[in-house]
């Protein structure tokens, strides 16, 4: 795939502009909540209850010469590509098995690895089965996913922007959609209408990686956090 060179400082408005509106909205409290688990002993409350100013501050560049991913990971025009070929042998998860819960107004997460360990009674998703799922309003401003899910299983060895957010849409539809039940079918493509930002975490590669739509519905992604020796890190495109 032919790497596209994208203009810095543009680049860098991109990533402020939205880190400024991803930090603090519901779809990151679900994120909070999601990585606590995902992550035990790592200190990511701390980390991510600074401001987007700080984060900012904490970041670092992707640098295709010293990749920070644990995966080869380069730039396009869109944001971060990652080249999964060296793990697109695992076994791919059956998403039909993922639960899906709405800890916070606005935000939901869906676990197609395990989908009870990170339904939490308190601050963090409800169990499965407690309260009712409802789709988010397509006029919703903050309206996002945050999946647990295999990378490997988006089922393409280099994974752009637009392959991670089909991947995304993939997910929640066969998550929330029940075969034989047409009101299902109508609340998933509400919800895939809806959504602004997704949040994939794959605990086994300990990364997250962040994306959101802009009003084109263009996905970009932008951000991710990878956790090495127990230390979150942010990295930025």
């Amino acid at each position: 795939m032919r790497r596209l060179e994208v203009e810095p400082g543009r680049r860098a408005a991109l990533v402020d502009a939205f880190v400024g509106e991803f930090v603090g909205s519901a779809t990151w409290a679900a994120t909070l909540a999601v990585l606590e688990g995902a992550f035990p002993g790592s200190g990511m409350a701390v980390t991510l209850s600074r401001r987007a100013d700080e984060l900012w501050g904490a970041m670092v560049e992707l640098d295709r010469r010293a990749p920070g991913l644990g995966v080869p990971a380069w730039v396009d025009h869109a944001g971060m590509v990652l080249d999964l070929s060296a793990h697109t042998g695992r076994a791919r998860p059956d998403v039909r098995q993922g639960r899906a819960s709405r800890p916070y107004p606005g935000a939901f997460v869906i676990d197609t690895l395990d989908p009870l360990r990170y339904h939490r009674p308190v601050g963090g998703p409800v169990a499965p089965g407690e309260g009712t799922l409802a789709a988010p309003r397509a006029e919703d401003e903050d309206s996002g996913v945050v999946i647990v899910a295999s990378l490997a299983a988006a089922g393409t060895r280099v994974l752009d922007s637009a392959e991670l957010w089909r991947y995304a849409g993939r997910v929640v539809t066969e998550t929330l959609h029940e075969p034989g039940r047409a009101e299902t079918r109508a609340r998933a493509r509400r919800t895939l209408r809806a959504l602004r930002r997704a949040v994939v975490v794959d605990p086994d590669l300990r990364l997250a990686l962040c994306l959101g739509v802009d009003e084109a519905r263009v996905p970009r992604c932008l951000l991710a956090l990878t956790v090495r020796d127990e230390t979150p890190r942010f990295v930025r495109a």
